[in-house]
């Protein structure tokens, strides 16, 4: 039988389901199901992991999916504390026992949010149209750059504007070394600070020996070798003087402070 008959079928239908998660290269599958399940995406483990009913709305672009899954498991601790630098994707596959080889994609997207409810962790996914049907932002004539710092259209080159530091100590989102006294203070705030696995987080206050992220970072200790990257307030002096980058700069810092629509010129 097809996968839709099997689906339609009031007594043969025996769906089982697999979630695919993926975060860079590390991938973890499981399923619903009391025992291990092979589909053509490979083998998925049992796990008491649940999902809510599909959500679109009227325009069939604000698909969202709730995945419910026990609070120890691998892929609910990316996001204690806050989401992960590296993105989730998640992948919902159905299919009908015995022909597991039918299975069929019910849902593709990225976890947007996380949240913690006593002994489970429930994380929301947001589909690939959801995720393309949101406004994308615009330029603004304004006296900051609009860039993103190290973005292609930025051109400063992270290599170039980083200094690795040995950790000292850490205390929640406050991160200590001796290498972050070596640059003046608020040098780093705006960079980002990357560990030796690759999670990075954003860098809102620099003083001294001291920089706070904006949120603590899952694994950071003492004696750890990090890459701290230097900051931005996307001024045109600093894109200059800082990062020898002024021709990439895309700010109007000679804007005039008073709108002439709004009001008179003296």
């Amino acid at each position: 039988m097809t996968y839709d008959a099997r689906e339609k079928s009031r007594y043969l239908g025996q769906p089982v389901e697999g979630f695919r998660f993926a975060q860079g290269s590390n991938l973890w599958l499981y399923t619903s199901a009391d025992r291990a399940i092979t589909l053509p995406a490979g083998v998925f483990a049992p796990e008491a992991i649940t999902r809510s009913e599909l959500d679109f709305s009227q325009e069939d672009t604000g698909e969202t999916i709730d995945l419910t899954l026990p609070r120890p498991n691998p892929v609910a601790a990316l996001f204690i504390g806050d989401l992960p630098s590296t993105p989730v994707w998640v992948t919902v596959y159905r299919a009908h026992r015995g022909e597991e080889s039918l299975a069929v994609t019910i849902f593709s997207g990225k976890v947007i949010r996380a949240r913690f409810e006593e002994s489970e962790a429930i994380l929301t996914g947001a589909s690939l149209m959801a995720m393309l049907a949101r406004t994308v932002p615009i330029l603004a004539m304004q006296t900051p750059c609009n860039h993103v710092l190290y973005s292609a259209a930025c051109g400063a080159d992270p290599g170039a504007c980083r200094d690795q530091v040995t950790v000292t100590s850490v205390a929640g989102a406050t991160v200590t070394s001796s290498g972050f006294a070596l640059r003046p203070d608020q040098w780093f705030r705006g960079g980002r600070l990357e560990s030796s696995t690759g999670e990075t987080r954003f860098i809102v206050d620099h003083q001294g020996d001291t920089v706070t992220l904006i949120s603590p970072m899952p694994g950071l200790s003492s004696l750890d070798q990090v890459w701290a990257y230097w900051g931005c307030d996307h001024l045109e002096a600093t894109c200059q003087n800082k990062f020898s980058n002024l021709i990439n700069h895309l700010g109007w810092s000679r804007l005039p402070g008073r709108n002439p629509f709004s009001g008179r010129i003296d």
